[in-house]
């Protein structure tokens, strides 16, 4: 399992996203500016014990909640870059 910080730092990596702190810093959401979907946010409730959700209502390969959110708690690094590049994706699309 990734570290928080591993994960925020490949979160990071994607130009396109914006990192925000919520609940008086004790997570972190990403969001898309150039969402055509409803809402931006792609990652979010990232927290210190690595635990956090991407957005995954417009894609249908993934185990989703009921909410449309795919757990990331247990992705290594090549899965989480797929999935987070793949939500930038579906988010891309009109």
């Amino acid at each position: 399992m990734l570290s928080f910080e591993h994960k925020r730092e490949i979160l990071r990596s994607f130009p396109e996203l914006r990192e925000e702190s919520i609940s008086n810093g004790r997570f972190v959401n990403f969001t898309f500016s150039g969402s055509k979907k409803p809402g931006r946010t792609v990652a979010r409730e990232l927290y210190h014990s690595g635990n956090g959700f991407v957005c995954g209502r417009y894609m249908e390969d993934y185990l989703t909640d009921a909410r449309g959110w795919i757990n990331i708690k247990n992705f290594k690094e090549a899965e989480l870059r797929e999935v987070v590049s793949r939500s930038i994706a579906s988010m891309s699309k009109p």
